[in-house]
């Protein structure tokens, strides 16, 4: 999942929502301004949707997964929904960064899991390397004759 569901946002909520993910698709970040443009994307249409009775398919399948932000961006993403959270009063709105935040975090959860995986790949990696070179030496046999 790349962001909380849109569809059962109110009209105020992903109006709201639309001008924040418009200021964020405009950023220097081109993986957070492509994700941002996305969910944009989504909340057009259900602003569509809910404005004009006009039921909009939408395929968020092209959203930009969260692994594919750097933790520069994801940094910028969780204080930005976080500070949405904090200063809305639009319930709906709330709802939505929350659910976002706890995206992002799980997000830097498994990033953190996933380094701690690769560490412990690298190092028995480097133990199996030291083994086989210890494994090619016999001690006091230095040459072979044929």
């Amino acid at each position: 999942m790349t962001h909380p569901a849109v569809d059962d946002l109110p009209e105020q909520a992903a109006a709201t929502l639309l001008g924040v993910c418009g200021q964020l698709s405009q950023s220097r970040y081109k993986g957070l301004g492509r994700w941002a443009a996305s969910v944009s994307d989504a909340l057009l249409a259900r602003l569509v949707s809910v404005t004009t009775g006009v039921c909009v398919v939408f395929d968020a399948e092209h959203c930009p997964p969260l692994a594919q932000l750097d933790g520069a961006e994801l940094e910028d993403l969780q204080s930005v929904v976080a500070a949405g959270a904090d200063a809305s009063d639009d319930d709906a709105v709330i709802s939505w960064c929350t659910r976002m935040g706890s995206l992002i975090g799980a997000e830097f959860y498994r990033r953190h899991k996933q380094a701690v995986i690769d560490a412990k790949a690298a190092a028995i990696a480097t133990e199996e390397q030291r083994i086989a070179r210890e494994a090619g030496r016999v001690p006091g046999l230095y040459r072979i004759l044929p």
